[in-house]
């Protein structure tokens, strides 16, 4: 039995990866709950969601990014039916608009990490090792009877953390339960839309040496500011600064709208687990000024549409979203929003304040949109949603909208984070 699970997981796993890289080579292909094709924009005078980017910082703020997040999620069973493992991870697929070829090299190396994770990479266990695990585990607890789960779990999920003309930056956390207590990781990667290629610390700066010194004195400020933070850290290490100087190094760091912010490994810092951020205002003279965040203006205003209800040639339509069968809706902005991210969510009736909101699967991301549309098919429920919409202003400030029925039930509409009212 179990020769026989683990040989269909390696046809399981090479289906994986030949799928990864169908995806690198820009398959479209879509099924509900992932994402498809642009369509062809509608018509619209020459030039007029570019002049709105101009408002944005023309040059510096770049070509419109946009990242489709498709979740492959994977269900070996045992031979009672019950499942034995769940494995799950997030691909971003990336597109840089007018820039056809940085995109694909960025989904190519996207799609490695995608391997890396399904095989296994360093002391890092693949789906075949996690299955092994789960197999000598179901074995076990149903000959002896014992009162353990028998239910293993792998996930793996991506954020896109800041998006614009100079910069691509994701951040990945990864949960695996093989029985005892979970394991937790995270990593980051960077990539410049420029060239597609992946961007180091060296790279960010002329003179790479003053540019780690100021990062490291950076960590070590941030993590001080955290008094209890540091005066425990201080207890338990004799070198303190020491231990937070590690912290700055690759693969652990990414661009926020803040800062450079870098990942300790799971652990690595004690009491706490957190990101600590380098503010810009801190890698002014030694960072390359195309890194600093581009300079944003304009305000936007959302609204959501039957297509039946639009007009021909009105709408600029920049890509397409099928969540579920359903309506097909134009999510529009007019005038300019940032970072705009559509993620499936849940509401908690019994927590307050932003507690109540916690997002799931993040499906789509665009580093602004500036008077056009993206066609969106979902189904929209009665009562409570369950897409929400994040996007930021011009000042970095963060706002939540969320897609529901109107009141009188007959249309569709945009409401705020005063969620009750449609409870």
């Amino acid at each position: 039995m179990k020769k026989i699970l683990s040989a269909i997981l390696c046809i399981c796993m090479i289906f994986s990866l030949c799928a990864c890289a169908g995806q690198s080579a820009g398959n479209t292909e879509s099924a509900p709950g992932q994402s498809a094709a642009a369509p062809a924009p509608a018509e619209t005078p020459a030039g007029a969601d570019k002049a709105s980017a101009a408002d944005a910082d023309g040059a510096r703020f770049g070509d419109r990014v946009m990242i489709h997040f498709v979740k492959t999620q994977e269900n070996t069973p045992a031979p009672d039916g019950s499942v034995i493992l769940l494995f799950s991870y997030v691909t971003p697929k990336v597109i840089i608009e007018e820039k056809d070829e940085q995109s694909a090299r960025i989904n190519e190396q996207l799609c490695l990490l995608d391997e890396a994770y399904i095989s296994g990479s360093g002391s890092e266990p693949g789906k075949n090792e996690i299955l092994e695990d789960a197999l000598d585990n179901f074995s076990y607890v149903k000959d002896k009877d014992a009162d353990l789960s028998t239910s293993f779990s792998a996930a793996r999920t991506a954020v896109c953390m800041r998006a614009d003309g100079s910069v691509i930056s994701f951040r990945y956390a990864k949960n695996i339960y093989t029985g005892g207590d979970p394991v937790y990781g995270c990593f980051a990667v960077n990539y410049s839309p420029e060239s597609g290629e992946k961007l180091t610390l060296d790279a960010l700066s002329a003179d790479p040496d003053a540019f780690r010194k100021a990062l490291t004195d950076g960590v070590i400020a941030a993590a001080k500011e955290n008094s209890v933070l540091y005066g425990q850290l201080s207890e338990k290490e004799a070198d303190p600064e020491g231990s937070i100087a590690a912290v700055v190094r690759e693969d652990n760091w990414y661009f926020s709208a803040e800062g450079i912010a870098f990942i300790p490994d799971y652990g690595e810092i004690k009491p706490a687990e957190l990101d600590l951020l380098v503010p810009y205002d801190a890698l002014e003279n030694v960072m390359d000024e195309r890194y600093l965040p581009v300079k944003r203006s304009g305000d936007g205003s959302f609204d959501v549409l039957r297509i039946g209800e639009v007009t021909d040639g009105t709408v600029q339509v920049i890509d397409r979203l099928i969540v579920s069968d359903g309506e097909e809706l134009y999510l529009k902005v007019d005038g300019t929003a940032y970072d705009v991210t559509i993620s499936s969510f849940f509401f908690d009736h019994f927590a307050e304040g932003d507690a109540r909101f916690h997002a799931k699967d993040r499906l789509w991301y665009a580093s602004y949109m500036s008077d056009c549309a993206l066609q969106l098919r979902t189904i929209v429920p009665n009562g409570i949603p369950d897409l929400m919409i994040t996007y930021t202003d011009a000042h970095y400030l963060p706002h939540r909208l969320f897609i529901s029925q109107s009141e009188d039930g007959a249309g569709v509409a945009i409401v705020d984070d005063t969620i009750e009212a449609v409870g």
